[in-house]
């Protein structure tokens, strides 16, 4: 009962800060279920988008690399089965994109046939105008509103992009097939979310009239069935088809929904990660400003606390005082905190609608880890001060002040803080493969050893560390930047000595929180700033990609061109050099990139097959081992490759080492190592064309190998992406594409400028880098409330002394200057610790990348947003301080005086 009343009586007496530690927890509660919540949001719309336009079937039936179709006999032997309740085929044809008049421009298209009415999977699509048809015959379709405004002609629209103008119930258009045209009309329009309707535009008809339109004499395929499988008999059924297919044909794949779902899960965990680790961030911001709070509470109390002990009060107790007003803060933190998650939840729905168009789905999985996070981090965060409680004496309570702290240096925190900091470079740079290689621990072990020891422990250790060298960071900043501090606000510095020191504590708490944000800012843009860097245009490159991208609808296939193709090319007026470039995607015979059960990136390698010699020619590439002439030879003899930098880090493998590659069918094949680059650009360029329809599943990284090894041993038959050489000024790429086309006699002809390309990818990044940085800026935010409370007890501690100042002649404006210049010292104290920080994290992210991904590129600190950071910590000081200082200054020195030598 004495207990409670103590907390409450001391909770009351100290209102203001009470209410400005509880709204930086509550803010920080409300940005880690926004957050995570947000993540959940979007996976739902994720999962929904799956289920509408990718099929909500039990299993789905295709070819690999849509590389032909599905005969009808398996159709038939499908529903047959006894375990399917019904097998509902489609056809899907990729066109080049035409407009409403049948002519054809430059974007991709997709035709889609479906049975109807048995085929129930699109009635779940939002439909916005019209009906679907009933029948698998006529000559009608449903279009989604991306193709129903690109259908629009453009004679009569030469915006065709133009919001308004789009095609509409009853309109009609024209489709160009190999040696006729089908008009049809529209019967109604879907929607889907702008993004993936502009990337995949589709017109679905009845499958019949797709079938005759594509080609009436021959066999009636299907490139996808879905199936639907009775209840219970999911795993019996997918052990039989999987046989079965693989006897019939090894690029037939069967894919159940619920591989789907557990890919999209999987593909989704590094955002889920960043939300959390997103929300860990603010947390911690938090945790930091409780301790400052908590902090001065002991200090301001050390008398009353004495009392306390004098009449009979054990540590014991004293600690429980300090350890429950802590839990007091964080569980009403938490429970303000919660609604205005939600808030903030609404607030992101209605500004980003399409990331939340299945609703708004709150993470009870966040709000549980900021419920216990920060009530955890709450008790955490008292456990100093309440060892500093106890350690009270009784007879200090004759004491007529309270006792200030020492401004002795902290040698003893800084030995500590140097200890820990050392954890996660010692975790990073540390030759553990020696170590733990005698042992007899895979080099795959020890990857995950450090990945997970990275986030589990030297991160924590990186902060903890820097907390503990905060009072020392304090103590010298204090008395080597105080002097100029007090110059720039017109003091003399006997007025700003030991302002900081003699708190030292209370001003570490804020200086640490302040230090979170800038840290994680500097790292975060080194580190992607410098990944930036790494992907650089060699000084000579190609000057363009010709992608050749036609859907040959006899094979129900993607077609490219052959040899006499690419020589009809060279011959175009304005190309000077082309390079085909085979693309294909074998699977590694290995596990390179798998850490633990954490998988980063797929287990599949993109194969970039180019004629040695003008690539070579072409391209000047960095080789790190090996050279150019005899790379080119090796790659000329069959069964070579030449791997990036990116390789030879992760598998530590070199020139004559062997590298083992999967067919489709599974065989595994050896490849010799012909040489070692560093990543020359052109593989993330050629990533660009790694379309789900291209690939059945995606790629990292890259191997070049021969043109002639891409099709003996992964089945290119045909080219669709070409490197140029072009003579031609920028104003006239529009007539060599048209040449191209004219040339080739096709029109799924495109044509990408280089650096056009990498502008557009490198803006792209950057905009999610700062995205990703602005949980940085949150925890700025959520630390200036702790700034605004350390100013506010330190004035309150001062009144009676401020009282004296302004009895002998100190003015109100002098008064307002030193508590600004006291902000000032907190804020640069913070911006200097939150540089080291953020250095020593990025040295470690840098390593991190070098580990988990082999990619070392040259370390880039991008100075300029990290003194925008800088800026913004001193300035959200300054701005904090503003109100505690100018209301001090406001009061009448006797008011002031009043407060008594106690206050002190």
């Amino acid at each position: 009962m004495v207990l409670r009343k103590l907390i409450v009586s001391n909770l009351q007496a100290h209102r203001v800060r009470f209410a400005l530690t509880v709204a930086a927890i509550a803010l920080s509660v409300s940005l880690v279920i926004s957050v995570t919540s947000g993540y959940t949001s979007f996976e739902a719309t994720a999962l929904k988008f799956l289920s509408r336009f990718m099929g909500s079937t039990d299993a789905q039936i295709y070819r690999r690399n849509d590389s032909g179709g599905v005969s009808t006999d398996l159709v038939a032997e499908l529903r047959n089965d006894p375990n399917v309740l019904r097998a509902i085929e489609r056809l899907e044809v990729h066109n080049g994109f035409l407009d409403s008049k049948g002519q054809n421009g430059n974007r991709a298209l997709e035709l889609v046939g479906i049975e109807r009415p048995q085929d129930k999977q699109v009635e779940s699509i939002e439909l916005v105008e019209g009906n679907w048809f009933d029948s698998s015959t006529g000559n009608v379709a449903v279009i989604d509103d991306a193709a129903a405004k690109l259908l629009v002609d453009r004679d009569q629209s030469p915006d065709y992009l133009e919001p308004g103008k789009s095609l509409r119930v009853g309109d009609t258009f024209i489709l160009p097939g190999v040696d006729r045209k089908l008009e049809v009309t529209v019967a109604g329009v879907i929607h889907k979310p702008a993004i993936v309707a502009m990337a995949n535009p589709s017109i679905y008809l009845p499958i019949q009239t797709l079938r005759r339109f594509v080609d009436p004499g021959n066999p009636p395929l299907a490139t996808r069935v879905l199936v639907d499988i009775r209840r219970g008999t999911e795993d019996a059924f997918a052990a039989k088809w999987e046989k079965r297919l693989a006897a019939i044909d090894p690029l037939l794949r069967l894919r159940m929904a619920r591989d789907n779902r557990r890919d999209m899960k999987k593909n989704l965990q590094g955002i889920e990660l960043l939300s959390y680790l997103g929300g860990a961030i603010s947390m911690l911001a938090a945790t930091f400003i409780v301790f400052s709070a908590l902090s001065m509470g002991v200090t301001e109390r050390q008398r009353t606390l004495a009392m306390l002990r004098a009449i009979g009060m054990v540590r014991f107790d004293v600690a429980r005082l300090v350890v429950s007003e802590a839990f007091i803060l964080g569980l009403v933190g938490v429970l303000a905190g919660i609604p205005l998650g939600y808030f903030w939840l609404r607030v992101l729905a209605l500004e980003f609608d399409h990331f939340f168009s299945a609703g708004v789905m709150m993470n009870w999985r966040g709000v549980g880890f900021a419920t216990g996070g920060l009530l955890l981090a709450s008790i955490l965060a008292s456990l100093i001060p309440a060892y500093s409680a106890t350690r009270t004496l009784p007879l200090e309570a004759m004491n007529p002040l309270a006792k200030s702290s020492s401004t002795r240096f902290p040698w003893r925190f800084i030995f500590a803080g140097l200890l820990l900091i050392t954890i996660d470079p010692i975790l990073m740079y540390a030759p553990l493969d020696r170590v733990f290689g005698p042992l007899g621990l895979p080099p795959e072990l020890v990857r995950a050893f450090r990945f997970y020891g990275h986030f589990g422990l030297g991160l924590p250790t990186v902060m903890l560390g820097f907390f503990l060298l905060s009072p020392g960071f304090v103590w010298v900043l204090e008395r080597a930047l105080g002097p100029v501090v007090a110059a720039m606000f017109g003091l003399n510095f006997a007025l700003l000595r030991q302002q900081l020191s003699t708190g030292i504590w209370r001003v570490a708490g804020t200086c640490t929180a302040l230090m979170v944000g800038l840290a994680v800012l500097v790292a975060m843009q080194t580190q992607g700033k410098s990944a930036l860097s790494g992907w650089r245009l060699p000084s000579k490159f190609p000057d363009a990609f010709i992608f050749v991208g036609n859907f040959d609808l006899r094979s129900l296939s993607m077609k490219g061109i052959e040899s006499d193709g690419v020589r009809k090319l060279e011959t175009v007026p304005g190309i000077k050099r082309v390079m085909p470039i085979a693309i294909a995607a074998p699977e590694l015979g290995t596990s390179v990139f798998s850490v633990a059960g954490a998988t980063f990136v797929p287990n599949a390698t993109m194969f970039i097959g180019i004629d040695a010699d003008k690539a070579l020619d072409m391209m000047e590439l960095d080789f790190r081992q090996g050279t150019r002439q005899e790379a080119a030879r090796l790659l000329k003899l069959g069964r070579h490759v030449i791997v990036t930098e990116e390789y030879h880090q992760l598998k530590n493998i070199g020139v004559g080492d062997t590298l083992v590659l999967k067919r489709a069918d599974g065989k595994a094949l050896d490849y010799k190592v012909a040489g070692v680059v560093w990543s020359p650009g052109i593989d993330v360029m050629v990533s660009m064309f790694d379309f789900s329809r291209q690939f059945d599943q995606r790629t990292v990284a890259s191997v070049f190998g021969s043109v002639e090894d891409a099709e003996k041993d992964f089945g290119v038959r045909e080219i669709n992406l070409f490197a140029a050489d072009l003579q031609y000024d920028a104003g006239q790429k529009k007539q060599v594409m048209e040449r191209v086309k004219a040339t080739l006699g096709q029109w799924g002809v495109r044509m990408y400028d280089i650096r056009q390309i990498k502008h557009g990818m490198t803006q792209g990044l950057g905009r999610l880098l700062l995205l990703a940085s602005s949980v940085a800026f949150a925890a700025m935010a959520v630390a200036s409330l702790g700034v605004t409370n350390t100013i506010m007890a330190s004035v309150r501690s001062r009144r009676w002394q401020f009282g004296v100042m302004r009895s002998v002649g100190v003015t109100r404006g002098q008064l307002l200057r030193l508590i600004l210049a006291e902000a000032t010292l907190i804020g640069l104290v913070g911006a200097v610790l939150g540089l080291a920080a953020g250095l020593l994290m990025s040295f470690d992210a840098h390593a991190l990348s070098v580990i988990t991904l082999g990619y070392s590129p040259p370390m880039v600190f991008p100075w300029p947003i990290i003194w925008i950071g800088v800026g913004i910590v001193i300035a959200v000081s300054i701005l904090a301080s503003v109100w505690p200082a100018i209301s001090v200054a406001r009061t009448q020195p006797l008011t002031l005086l009043q407060a008594g030598r106690g206050a002190a």
